[in-house]
């Protein structure tokens, strides 16, 4: 084919140049990447990095073949910077190594400069080198294959030249079967435990941009690979975990001004090694980000999806180009997810440096924005007026910047039902997302909204659909269980909690739920334990932690343990700390069935507006005084009245 030979041509150009790569191919001939990509996949369906690999490797061999020289020499002439990595290439490419090739049995016409023209072929971990003779003897049987394949690729090919260039991706992808890739945190290997939060800031990056292409069905999130950053689990053991068929693992190792990137896909169910690849960049924003893309467009290609045009313009998108704005928000990041007091600290420092860097970082002012939110919710951290607040800053001013950011638009919403208690706004953009959902890993609007305001199955349905996504975020299947219960199928609740407690035991997320469900479930032993294990290997010891305390002093008959509980309750309250201590308290008197001075709590609470009171209308222990007057003034003061929502009759039997 004449495009072919003009790559070759290219390539053979900058045979010696080992910073010939996608982007200089795509330059030479006048296409852009993502143009270049999709012609190659239509010929000969392979990716352009390995076009350009495989064609080394084809003059490697000749080379080999007619001179006299060495495997790290040879590797040199054709571009590889390193000369194991050449010689692993080779070895994965024919089955034998460039030592070999002198006494090895292969035919001596080399095809070599013709590409193999199926997928199948490039995944074979060698090729086979059939002799003159056994040529001579196959060769009619030979012709008539070619025969045929050559018919069956006309036709394919006819057939493919009448789709619409725009063609819908996720119809392709679903036709092609479910595809589905866990990116595990690329292991750090700069020698620096200090740059740990560039490999995981890497990782997190490639799997944002892999989740834009609606071709490929299941992207686990970085907070669900984390977990497998040192684990002694197989890889069929960590693909069936997180329900995938494709695994990709990596290394980060920096030089100088350089960085480099050493991939490999893994099938999960046969552990059969797919593809790699090496990438080398400087560290610079821009490259860094380019980077990044053609990682994404190689992982793409080697999947067998294609990335439609919309979607490329997003992968492609740089989110700043300020080079020190991008390593603090790396850094920033990696503070952020390790979810404490501290961090949530060293964290928002970072994003400020990254923000008076570039003011246009959204991703910056969103994971800010994060931090100060979670913090002022129910953990406790921050005051809850002065969180949103800032939290609430941030992310209008992200919208400002891209007003289609679906992340950032999520957050606002969250916000405005936690902290603002705008139900009617909620409403709208809850049954928005109920008709055009998409994933996130911490839910707020389409389960806890959902709960708070009644709709059980609603939420059921929005994390069944979540879990298919990513079954091993352990909230999600809190979130389902908390439904069941409030639905009465208290026995689906609890095989939930003991079937997932042990994947997820040692995140405080899910202890935190699972030790509060689980008692109001009567499983109080369970709920203790969890309790113990929250106060004794996690740092927080929010309002929630205080109550629990209590209740469990109150059920184990020890009043002194207990007054103590409740005056840190007090005393937290008096202190105007967040995390809603009025609200707890006022539950502590309902369990004790003191609804006086419960009344009194739940007023203090909605005077300090506490996130927690959000929970009013679905909170079980307030069952026996709905049809109290106090409660339903409680009740149209806190606005769920507004969306049409009666309240709860008070002899209506609670499910928990």
């Amino acid at each position: 084919m004449p495009f072919l030979a003009r790559l070759r041509e290219h390539v053979q150009a900058n045979l010696n140049n080992d910073q010939f790569g996608v982007d200089s191919l795509a330059r030479s001939i006048g296409m852009s990447r993502s143009s270049l990509h999709r012609k190659l996949q239509k010929h000969i369906g392979i990716s352009t990095s390995q076009f350009i690999r495989e064609y080394r490797l084809k003059r490697a061999l000749e080379i080999l073949k007619e001179e006299d020289v060495t495997a790290s020499e040879v590797a040199y002439r054709v571009g590889f910077s390193s000369a194991t990595y050449f010689s692993t290439s080779f070895h994965k490419f024919y089955g034998y190594t460039p030592g070999e090739v002198k006494s090895s049995n292969i035919d001596d016409h080399v095809e070599g400069l013709e590409l193999s023209t199926t997928k199948t072929a490039q995944r074979l971990p060698s090729q086979v080198h059939i002799s003159k003779k056994q040529m001579g003897n196959q060769k009619k049987r030979f012709l008539w294959i070619v025969l045929l394949v050559v018919l069956v690729s006309a036709a394919l090919y006819l057939y493919s030249s009448t789709l619409k260039e725009n063609v819908d991706t996720k119809e392709v992808g679903n036709s092609m079967g479910v595809k589905s890739i866990a990116v595990l945190p690329f292991k750090n290997w700069t020698g620096d435990p200090d740059l740990e939060y560039i490999s995981d800031g890497l990782t997190d990056a490639v799997i944002s941009r892999l989740t834009k292409i609606s071709a490929i069905n299941k992207v686990i999130p970085f907070t669900s690979t984390l977990k497998f950053k040192e684990t002694d689990k197989t890889t069929k053991e960590m693909a069936t975990e997180l329900g995938v068929e494709i695994l990709l693992q990596g290394n980060l190792q920096i030089s100088g001004n350089q960085i480099k990137i050493n991939l490999q896909m893994i099938d999960g169910r046969s552990n059969e090694h797919l593809w790699s690849e090496e990438y080398i960049r400087d560290w610079k924003s821009d490259e860094i980000f380019k980077m990044q893309t053609e990682v994404v467009e190689d992982i793409a290609a080697n999947m067998s999806v294609i990335i439609a045009d919309n979607e490329l313009e997003k992968i492609q998108n740089i989110p700043t180009k300020s080079k020190q704005a991008y390593s603090y928000y790396l850094q920033g990041e990696f503070q952020r997810n390790k979810a404490n007091a501290q961090t949530y600290a060293n964290a928002i420092s970072l994003y400020d440096k990254a923000i008076a860097l570039d003011s246009n970082f959204v991703d910056a002012y969103r994971g800010q924005a994060t931090v100060w939110s979670f913090g002022g919710l129910v953990w406790g951290i921050y005051d809850e007026k002065t969180a949103w607040s800032n939290a609430k800053k941030l992310l209008e001013k992200a919208l400002k910047i891209d007003p289609n950011n679906k992340v950032v638009e999520e957050e606002l919403y969250t916000g405005y039902f936690y902290y603002d208690w705008n139900f009617e706004q909620v409403e709208d953009y809850y049954q928005g997302i109920l008709k055009d959902s998409f994933f996130d890993n911490t839910p707020a609007i389409n389960t806890d909204y959902a709960i708070k305001t009644g709709r059980y199955q609603n939420a059921v349905k929005a994390m069944d659909k979540l879990v298919l996504s990513d079954p091993s975020i352990g909230i999600l299947f809190l979130f389902k269980a908390e439904a069941l219960a409030l639905l009465g199928e208290t026995e689906e609740a609890l095989n939930i909690l003991n079937d997932t407690y042990s994947l997820h035991s040692d995140n405080w997320f899910y202890l935190r739920e699972s030790a509060k469900l689980n008692f109001y479930l009567g499983e109080y032993k369970k709920s203790k334990d969890q309790l113990h294990k929250l106060l004794t290997q996690f740092p927080d010891y929010p309002p929630i932690l205080m109550w629990l305390n209590a209740v469990h002093a109150h059920m184990d008959s020890n009043p002194k343990k207990a007054n103590e509980y409740l005056a840190e309750l007090h005393s937290e309250y008096n202190e105007r700390s967040s995390g809603s201590p009025a609200w707890f308290i006022g539950l502590y008197y309902c369990i004790l069935k003191d609804y006086e001075n419960a009344f009194k709590w739940l007023q203090k609470s909605y005077v300090r507006h506490d996130v927690e009171l959000t929970w009013l209308r679905e909170e079980p222990l307030l069952a026996p005084i709905r049809n109290d007057p106090r409660y339903k003034d409680l009740y149209e003061k806190v606005g769920f009245s507004r969306i049409g929502l009666p309240i709860k009759a008070s002899s209506e039997k609670t499910s928990l």
